[in-house]
């Protein structure tokens, strides 16, 4: 049968130290990673702005693009008449 195991004592060196970590873990915690949080909501933001933007303008260049499409094929239709009516 396993017997218990006793508890050591710390030195005060090594409860110095334990007490210095607690600290900086704590540190981490509350600003830190709040401030990551907050870099990456503010990144968030800026993408989703950036998306909208870029969307704006695919569009104008698909209306564009399109108007373009629309000409060249008239023109197209245009001349086909032409020579099949025309002189």
């Amino acid at each position: 049968m396993a017997q218990p195991q006793r508890k050591q004592a710390l030195s005060v060196e090594h409860q110095l130290q334990l007490q210095d970590l607690h600290n900086e873990i704590s540190v981490i915690k509350d600003n830190h990673l709040v401030h990551i949080a907050q870099d990456i909501d503010e990144l968030d933001t800026a993408i989703k702005e950036t998306k909208e933007e870029f969307n704006k303008r695919f569009d104008k260049i698909d209306e564009r693009i399109w108007w373009l499409v629309g000409l060249v094929v008239t023109t197209l239709v245009t001349i086909v008449i032409s020579m099949v009516f025309g002189a």
